[in-house]
């Protein structure tokens, strides 16, 4: 199994393998890839949605995916879809995050395959939070080792943001009060898998800091956070084709779908993998 660099900082592409049979040691390898690239993109898949539910259940048990209605066939799918006459509608994943981060163990990978893509536009851009905390000051390193992010979908997933997702005739996203339900994870955690250092930051789900006192401070550090998390040096855009089997992985990386291909259709199938509590640094 071969894997070919697509940035000199996150992004592996993996040609000529079926997922579907693949073996133990091909599984613990393909894992290990993952982990190491933190986005990696395999080609040519062909996949049900039975057998993409059946490879993702060999990376782990499947993660409870709140707000989102699932296929109504296989409830561990979901159709990420923005049909031709949606038009400029928010496209379902349009601001930078990590995948429910703001669960007390929120997920370890995303499987995301591509089934029907427009002629131009809607890639998925990524950026390595190992990157961006490798590039923090020795100063910032240890100051953030106290700090707790503040992880709610209150901003994403409350009542107030129903007509956003709305505008989405294919996907079925209801908004409810359990998105103002908060969860504290650190600042800096341990991947558990690489032993690597993470910033755990995302600006749609973080929306305070535990450990400073000052409010405006708390402010400035969140959009000085968001800028430098999603700086261009850190990232990695995905063009996609039809068959790419993508998987990343959210305790290492957020990652943002952009939103410009109005009057094309796009859907792809998403399954998503139960991870760990944050281990702090």
């Amino acid at each position: 199994m071969e894997a070919t660099r697509l940035t000199g900082v996150l992004g592996a592409r993996i040609d000529g393998i079926d997922v579907r049979v693949l073996d133990d040691s091909e599984l613990a390898e393909l894992r290990a890839l993952a982990c190491e690239h933190e986005v990696i993109c395999v080609t040519g898949q062909s996949l049900t949605p039975l057998e993409q539910v059946e490879f993702s259940r060999r990376l782990g048990p499947a993660a409870e995916s709140p707000f989102i209605e699932p296929s109504p066939d296989h409830p561990e799918v979901i159709k990420v879809l923005k049909e031709a006459r949606d038009g400029n509608a928010f496209n379902f994943g349009g601001a930078w995050h990590s995948d429910f981060s703001f669960q007390p163990n929120p997920p370890s990978f995303t499987v995301l395959h591509a089934l029907d893509i427009p002629p131009y536009g809607g890639d998925t851009c990524f950026s390595s939070m190992t990157r961006a905390y490798d590039a923090l000051s020795l100063q910032q390193k240890e100051d953030f080792l106290s700090l707790r992010g503040v992880h709610t979908a209150r901003d994403a997933y409350s009542p107030k943001m129903q007509a956003v997702h709305s505008g989405l005739s294919g996907m079925n996203i209801v908004c409810d009060e359990s998105a103002h339900d908060v969860t504290l994870h650190p600042f800096v955690r341990v991947h558990p898998e690489t032993g690597r250092t993470v910033l755990f930051y995302n600006r749609a789900y973080v929306r305070d800091i535990v450990g400073i006192e000052d409010e405006q401070a708390r402010k400035s550090l969140m959009e000085w956070l968001h800028l430098h998390t999603t700086d261009a040096r850190f990232g990695y855009r995905h063009r996609w084709s039809r068959g790419d089997l993508l998987i990343w992985d959210n305790r290492s990386t957020q990652h943002y779908a952009l939103n410009d291909y109005a009057g094309f259709r796009r859907e792809l199938h998403r399954t998503t993998v139960a991870g760990e509590i944050p281990i702090p640094a």
